[in-house]
């Protein structure tokens, strides 16, 4: 589907698009065990219709700030959190001129890197709601904001349905969303030079997450949720009272359930740092973040 000849058509016919390629019909959702927990009267409702002032993005924000829905896709939420932090990938997945406002024709399009080349997913902007109104799928913090629903909306037209998002590896996210060679390290084999690696691969700007292994309860002792993804948001050597020490920082996508042990909020390792580091380095909310 060729993006802006569709929206040149809409606009020239006055009308909104409608992509019957993915329809706003329950075979989008899928066929399986997701279709048990959608509300009853689920229907298919374009932005206009849930808010007064409907944004595409909102480009003042710091944090991804995107809820996870129905769909249990922590993977494609962490690696979408990666993106974030480099505006330069995320403006070629999220092509940034597309609005509710100008040349506006329900139509919207991203790009993905899929089979060894980038494919240019379009969808129209109708997004399954509850009765209350409420987005049944990814959704914003902020109510207004339609970007991060109409990303997993295209993503699951490229995978099939929303249910094919259910399981996945934030590592095949980040291919999707750079076109980039993947490295996946399990920790309980790691290479003795994995803080180096870590290093250069900060240094080079690539996009990092990991994930834990699924487990019989949901949450640790310690704080981390099993079976989930998070993000790598950055890395720092720092200076104890007995030497250095590699700490590394990650994010739930949540925004919220951290870590509990050696370094978490209100640990007392803090007290072994400068103060001035100890200032720079200590976030002591309930953000998700966690060192």
């Amino acid at each position: 589907q060729n993006y802006q000849a569709l929206l040149e058509m809409c606009l020239k016919n006055k009308c909104l698009f409608t992509d019957d390629n993915f329809p706003a019909h329950i075979s989008s959702i899928g066929t399986g065990a997701l279709l048990k927990k959608l509300p009853q009267n689920l229907q298919w409702k374009r932005p206009h219709a849930l808010h007064r002032s409907p944004l595409f993005y909102a480009a003042n924000r710091k944090q991804l700030d995107l809820c996870q829905g129905l769909v249990e896709n922590c993977w494609f939420l962490a690696a979408l959190e990666a993106l974030t932090f480099h505006q330069d990938i995320l403006a070629a997945v999220v092509p940034q001129n597309q609005s509710f406002e100008r040349k506006y024709a329900g139509i919207f399009h991203f790009r993905f890197w899929h089979f060894g080349e980038w494919v240019d997913v379009v969808v129209d902007d109708r997004l399954p709601v509850n009765e209350a109104g409420e987005l049944v799928f990814v959704s914003s913090v902020y109510k207004n904001v339609f970007w991060g629903a109409l990303l997993e909306k295209a993503y699951a037209k490229l995978y099939g349905s929303y249910e094919d998002l259910q399981t996945g590896q934030v590592s095949e996210a980040l291919v999707d969303f750079t076109g980039g060679v993947n490295i996946r390290i399990k920790l309980a084999a790691a290479p003795p030079d994995l803080w180096d690696i870590l290093t250069r691969a900060t240094y080079s700007r690539s996009l990092m997450g990991c994930q834990t292994h699924s487990g019989a309860t949901k949450v640790l002792k310690n704080g981390l949720v099993a079976g989930h993804a998070y993000t790598v948001t950055g890395i720092r050597k720092v200076t104890c009272q007995y030497g250095p020490e590699n700490l590394v920082r990650l994010r739930n996508p949540w925004g919220k359930i951290e870590w509990k042990g050696d370094w978490s909020d209100s640990s007392y390792k803090w007290e072994l740092l400068s103060p001035k580091e100890k200032i720079l380095l200590r976030k002591k909310k309930e953000d998700g973040e966690f060192w």
